[in-house]
């Protein structure tokens, strides 16, 4: 580009200078052979009144009279040209190139005519009797004896002669100023063009988005002005691409890690965007951009949405089910894009997966109607055999002590699913307080196996703790630790068979130690692991109730392992057992 436009000054320039060149040495020529003609003209009249002179003071000193055809010999030696005289009829008296008598009569001629009236007379024509181009110039004269016209004739070729060596000189003055002018132009031009190609490269550079380049254009002049104001339009380019740049990053960056799904759909009905939300959620794979909807969004109701919305042009909110999802509920909000009151056929998709929420709603219904089960249960039951008691008395010793006895255990059931719900609840509402000390988990857990012994015995169960003999020391609470054991243990008692063996298990290791229950019990199916840690799940919920399980225990578990800043896990076979593992880090 920047050649192009150098060679196109240059050329300008070499124009323009052709051009005024040909004029100027056209114009210089033309006014040369004027003003040449017009002296040759004038020196030519001279000499012939020089010659009229001459015939007029013809007769020498001596008396004797010299002839015309002399005068004319005499006059054309010193002009060097052709002389005539010819008289007032036209006849020739006297020609320095040719006999007078050979002569035809010349006051036809419109020099000789015009000199014949008294005025000087000035022809170019073609001579019969010398076979040339001639310039012919005449004047009257008169020597009392005669009058007639004087003319003088000039070969026209030496006229041309001199005519083509003005030509030459004016053409090689013309051809040296011409180089000189070539030479001035490439000295010249790019001074011109430098600052014109400058602005073209900074003009090229900010295309390219390099928004920061500035000219160094210093003058008044209009170049001047452009480079100014080009550097005022960069500057605010650059800085309001700057203010978008942030705007679209904080944009991005929101429409990214937001956990709603969004996408745009253009009017002609492909994608023009979607978060990494709606991608995961809609399973959109790559390369989705540019492709129509109904080819990259699998859910069918979710279409049906699209397509109302497009026609209505209002905006539709439904929970649907994302079956690509494994059964994902999302909660879906269509809204046709409006700007001005006009709809711009773009639709906006806004997608939120409301699985989680929808199963803590059903984990809260469920809550709310087992615990009205669990407490009405034991209420039932004492309000039952209190009131047989009052309807029969205490005649029947025997049946009021085994009446007495059942409200007394069902009121300690209900009292121990009151404290599980206020433990339960103390520790999700507020941080617990831990008493942080050295402890020696080996020991520990051999005393709380031993403990537990006790109840497991009463079904016939054995717990087996490999005591170590050695110490295993870990920074915690102590009570704590011993909760959670404890409940790991009896929900292993309440789920185990009669005769079969608990296992209490340490595992140590440079920054973790793991707490094992293992029992070998039913086991749980591989569907219910996910939600045994929910406050009154159950596995087998008759089996439960039966045994005096609240399916509050795993619960309370959960949560203090994560106020130690723990990790519970479990695995189970079924027919085989289940496996419960604390892991506790040292500090």
């Amino acid at each position: 580009m920047n050649k192009s436009y150098h060679r196109k000054l240059f050329a300008a320039f070499l124009a323009t200078i052709l051009v005024l060149l040909v004029l100027l040495s056209g114009l210089g020529y033309f006014q040369f052979t004027t003003y040449y003609l017009h002296n040759l003209e004038s020196r030519l009249a001279k000499e012939a009144y020089l010659t009229a002179d001459m015939a007029r003071y013809r007769t020498q000193a001596d008396g004797v009279k010299r002839s015309y055809q002399d005068i004319c010999l005499t006059a054309a030696r010193d002009a060097l040209t052709r002389v005539t005289i010819i008289d007032s009829q036209g006849i020739v008296l006297g020609d320095s190139e040719v006999s007078p008598g050979q002569l035809d009569n010349h006051s036809s001629r419109p020099e000789v005519y015009a000199a014949l009236h008294g005025e000087t007379g000035v022809e170019i024509r073609y001579s019969d009797t010398l076979d040339m181009n001639m310039l012919y110039v005449a004047v009257p004269f008169s020597d009392g004896e005669n009058s007639g016209a004087v003319r003088m004739a000039m070969p026209l070729a030496d006229l041309q002669d001199i005519y083509k060596n003005a030509l030459l000189g004016i053409l090689g003055i013309g051809l040296g100023c011409g180089i000189l002018a070539l030479i001035l132009s490439f000295l010249v031009i790019p001074y011109f063009s430098r600052p014109i190609l400058e602005i073209a490269a900074a003009v090229q550079d900010m295309a390219g988005g390099n928004y920061s380049r500035r000219i160094s254009v210093h003058s008044d002049d209009e170049l001047g002005v452009l480079a100014h104001a080009f550097n005022n339009m960069g500057q605010h380019i650059e800085q309001n691409l700057h203010q978008i740049s942030e705007v679209k990053n904080r944009l991005e960056a929101i429409l990214s890690n937001t956990v709603n799904g969004i996408m745009l759909i253009g009017h002609d009905g492909r994608l023009i965007y979607a978060n990494p939300a709606a991608v995961a959620l809609l399973g959109l794979g790559e390369d989705f951009i540019g492709r129509n909807y109904t080819e990259s969004i699998a859910a069918y109701e979710l279409l049906c949405m699209i397509d109302e919305a497009k026609v209505s042009l209002q905006s539709i909110k439904r929970s649907i089910v994302l079956h690509t999802r494994g059964g994902n509920i999302a909660e879906a909000n269509v809204v046709p894009i409006i700007n001005n009151g006009v709809s711009s056929q773009d639709i906006l998709l806004v997608l939120n997966d409301i699985t989680e929420m929808k199963r803590l709603e059903q984990v809260r219904k469920d809550f709310v109607a087992n615990v009205s089960h669990e407490l009405k249960t034991p209420v039932s039951a004492i309000s039952g055999f209190a009131e047989t008691l009052l309807d029969e008395g205490i005649s029947d010793q025997f049946n009021a002590v085994e009446f007495t006895r059942i409200i007394y255990d069902e009121a300690q059931r209900l009292t121990h699913l009151i404290n599980s719900l206020l433990t339960l609840s103390k520790l999700e509402s507020e941080p617990v307080s831990l008493n942080m000390q050295i402890i020696d988990l080996n020991s520990l857990m051999a005393t709380t196996a031993a403990r537990m012994n006790n109840l497991a015995g009463l079904k016939n169960i054995t717990i087996n703790y490999y005591d170590r003999g050695e110490a295993a020391n870990l920074k915690s609470d102590p009570e704590l630790i011993e909760q959670i054991m404890i409940n790991l243990l009896d929900n292993a008692i309440k789920y185990s068979s009669e005769g079969n063996i608990i296992e209490l298990i340490l595992e140590e290791s440079a920054d973790r130690v793991i707490i094992k229950v293992k029992d070998h019990g039913t086991g749980i199916p591989a569907a219910e692991l996910p939600r045994i840690f929910e406050r009154f799940y159950r596995v087998d919920k008759a089996r439960s109730r039966k045994t005096g399980g609240s399916g509050l225990g795993l619960a309370i578990v959960k949560h203090l392992v994560e106020n130690l800043h723990g990790q519970i896990a479990v695995e189970s076979t079924i027919g085989t057992g289940t496996v419960f593992s604390v892991t506790l880090f040292k500090q």
